[in-house]
């Protein structure tokens, strides 16, 4: 792209050059062919097929008479001539170095900021609970678990499903089995039998009118029947495959005992069932599911807890199994896995490399936060800013606003 200056003084020089050819009379061709194929704009010098001391471009030279362009500049001819009557130095000149320039402004030396698009990264989580007859067992305080469990998921005030509601996709399975798949009547027994709330942002309200759902003075989904585990996580896991929301998805399994099946509803002692639902995690996980899982109460065995918490995290030893023995550590449990899985990450139209990060410029609510800080952000990733501490919880919050800025040589836009 060629400077303002420079587009100017071209189109003068074409008016000349048309003028001169209007007017000629000499044999000196006027048109965009020059010697060598060259085009020459305002030729007015010699002629080399009759002077045999006339240079074309390149050729030295003394004066401007002995170039075909008409332009002597520092002992060789040049391929441009002078606006004017003669001369090749000075602001005559046609083009000065300084026209030549391009004027894209990323290759000035100082950048402007521009202001970069970019999209909240939202996950997804599949709550998936035991609903079987043994979550009717006394917990605390004169509750049994179902009643613990539901009331820590529904507290408008304390759940944090109610917290990340505008930030967190979530879903809501129940799982029990009436006898496996069996038979009632003529007819065989489904097997899992789930109840769910689909998926969707902003689903706190109806994650609370499921849960406390009641006809006829009772509530509707209470504690019954056997824990299918393997089964029902085969089933969301193909929920969660056919969800098509970007972001990352993952389980979190509440669970109170021991799985058995749908064939064998009686076999949460056997080591078979076990690990039955060990590889139905492990299938999730390689289906880029990770699971969570909390044992609600102290039935689940220590082992088959570790292995399920080991296969949801890939194969990560450390990963935390956790128990609940009483409503605080059934809160505890459930913030530290959403938490875990929640994200205040960004997705940039554009890509910054490692060393250019710092340069960027994110504000939160009209206050600029600081690159690398544990309450600013950080890019991960060469097209992610994640927002950390405080930050990332003042989005949690609903802050007022945010925008992202970078000096234009230090991103790469990528075209929608």
């Amino acid at each position: 792209m060629l400077s303002l200056p420079i587009r100017e003084r071209i189109n003068l020089a074409l008016a000349v050059a048309g003028l001169a050819c209007a007017g000629a009379v000499l044999s000196l061709g006027c048109g965009s062919g020059g010697p060598n194929g060259t085009s020459l704009i305002g030729n007015v010098g010699c002629d080399p097929a009759h002077d045999q001391n006339c240079h074309t471009v390149g050729e030295s030279c003394q004066s401007d008479g002995e170039c075909d362009s008409g332009s002597c500049s520092s002992g060789a001819c040049a391929s441009v001539g002078p606006t004017g009557g003669g001369g090749s130095t000075g602001s005559d000149e046609l083009f000065s170095a300084d026209d030549l320039k391009n004027d894209r402004s990323d290759l000035d030396s100082t950048c402007v900021d521009l202001d970069v698009s970019f999209q909240r990264i939202t996950p997804t989580v599949m709550l998936l609970i035991d609903q079987s007859g043994s979550m009717n067992q006394p917990f605390e305080s004169g509750k049994n678990r179902w009643q613990t469990l539901r009331e820590t998921l529904t507290d408008p005030q304390n759940s944090l499903l109610k917290k990340l509601d505008s930030s967190v996709r979530f879903g809501v399975t129940l799982y029990t089995s009436n006898g496996g798949f069996g038979y009632n009547l003529d007819s065989p027994r489904t097997c899992p039998v789930l109840q769910s709330v689909g998926i969707k942002i902003g689903n706190f309200d109806s994650i609370s009118r499921f849960l406390n759902l009641k006809k006829n003075g009772s509530y509707v989904y209470g504690p019954a029947g056997d824990t299918p585990t393997a089964e029902s996580v085969d089933a969301v896991v193909k929920t969660l495959r056919g969800y098509q929301e970007d972001g990352p998805k993952s389980i979190i399994l509440a669970t109170d005992g021991d799985p058995d099946t749908c064939k064998d509803p009686n076999a949460n002692d056997s080591d078979a069932s076990k690990k039955l639902s060990v590889d139905a995690v492990t299938r999730a996980y390689q289906a880029g599911i990770p699971t969570h899982v909390i044992s609600v109460g102290d039935e689940v065995t220590a082992s088959h807890l570790e292995a399920l918490a080991v296969a949801g995290s890939g194969g990560d030893a450390n990963a935390v199994a956790y128990t609940a023995l009483d409503t605080s550590a059934l809160v505890a449990a459930f913030d530290a896995i959403i938490g875990s899985v929640r994200t205040c990450d960004f997705t940039l139209e554009g890509t910054v490399t490692p060393a250019n990060a710092p340069r960027g410029k994110v504000v939160l609510d009209g206050q600029e936060l600081t690159f690398g800080d544990a309450n600013g952000w950080e890019m991960p990733d060469a097209q992610t800013v994640r927002l950390q501490g405080t930050a990332c919880e003042k989005v949690e919050a609903n802050a007022g606003g945010i925008s992202m800025k970078f000096p234009c040589d230090a991103i790469t836009i990528i075209p929608r």
